[in-house]
């Protein structure tokens, strides 16, 4: 068991990295240093089949118990520039507090180099940073690297956004559990792609929606969550009042009528 640098609580971490830097420590400190250890984040990165999965900090779950004013946010982003060959995405959670907006932890799931995603954050929880301080970060890109808006700091503008309201969304857990009931599903991808679900496009929509009230409850998809959260913000220009984003889109999430 080791204690988990972020809640100061006992995490079992069974990680031969932690291990060296506490051996390293201790072998300093009986040559006379006095060297402390500030913990573990409990950081961990696993190669699967065709998928590379990597966590840092706390999970959700894991900062509510801690007494965490706990918020999260799922994206699904680019791992670098869409059109470059093998380019994929990166399926992202990001936990933070929402009254400090102090980044507590971070879990990655793709083909690419989730590592990177995981490392910057790292470093991020080691200083303590808040996800104003890392919003605008000068990371590396090319587009056989990354993207112009990191994926990183794509998901923490969405993180901050949803903390400030300007992003109005649910989350695949709370959707699993039936929480969107009593919303209408709509289907905002580019071209149809949720079958049975009525379609609305974004660049024709002009003014009020036929068929829909400003204050109807409507949930609207895509893929990856970013053309329905673009839908929104038209849909809010124009008055409607009700609209929740699903978090992860169809790719991450069994979307049903």
């Amino acid at each position: 068991m080791r204690i988990q640098c972020i809640d100061q609580r006992k995490h079992l971490v069974p990680y031969g990295s932690s291990a060296n830097i506490e051996g390293r420590i201790a072998a300093r400190n009986i040559a006379g240093g006095r060297i402390s250890y500030h913990g573990v984040l409990g950081t961990g990165v696993c190669k699967l089949p065709e998928l590379n999965v990597g966590r840092t900090g706390l999970t959700e779950a894991g900062a509510i118990a801690a007494g965490y004013d706990a918020v999260s946010v799922v994206t699904v982003v680019d791992d670098k520039a869409h059109y470059y060959p093998q380019a994929s995405n990166f399926i992202v959670k990001m936990i933070a507090d929402k009254n400090t907006k102090k980044l507590l932890g971070l879990q990655v799931l793709g083909k690419g180099s989730v590592d990177k995603m995981i490392d910057i954050a790292v470093t991020a929880l080691t200083m303590k940073a808040t996800l104003e301080d890392i919003e605008n970060m000068d990371l590396a890109y090319a587009p056989p690297f990354s993207t112009a808006i990191h994926p990183l700091s794509h998901t923490v503008n969405v993180l901050l956004n949803k903390i400030s309201g300007a992003f109005n969304s649910i989350t695949p857990t709370d959707y699993k559990a039936g929480k969107a009931e009593g919303y209408k599903l709509i289907d905002a991808s580019i071209t149809p792609s949720i079958a049975g679900a009525p379609y609305m496009d974004l660049t024709k929509v002009t003014g009020k929606v036929p068929d829909y009230s400003l204050d109807d409850k409507l949930l609207l998809a895509c893929s990856k969550g970013k053309r329905a959260y673009l839908l929104q913000n038209r849909l809010k220009h124009f008055g409607y009042t009700n609209t929740l984003v699903l978090e992860g889109g169809s790719i991450f999430n069994s979307i049903e009528l």
